[in-house]
């Protein structure tokens, strides 16, 4: 019986190697590698630093921006 317990038990053990990518890992987000973590960390600022100059923009009312009443 207790050798059932230790073959049934080894089974959860595997191997993690290139083949199986990031998957089960535990990194976080899936980033096997530091330079993705920085382009996404990039991304994510080019989008924000867009949006909050829009919207600044935005905020700049002139007489025809229709937006006072």
């Amino acid at each position: 019986m207790a050798a059932a317990a230790r073959m049934s038990s080894s089974a959860a053990m595997a191997l993690v190697d290139e083949r199986m990518s990031t998957e089960g890992t535990g990194l976080p987000y899936g980033l096997s590698n530091n330079l993705l973590g920085w382009i996404l960390f990039g991304v994510y600022g080019l989008i924000w630093a867009l949006y909050y100059f829009v919207y600044t923009c935005a905020l700049e009312e002139d007489k025809e921006s229709g937006l006072s009443l």
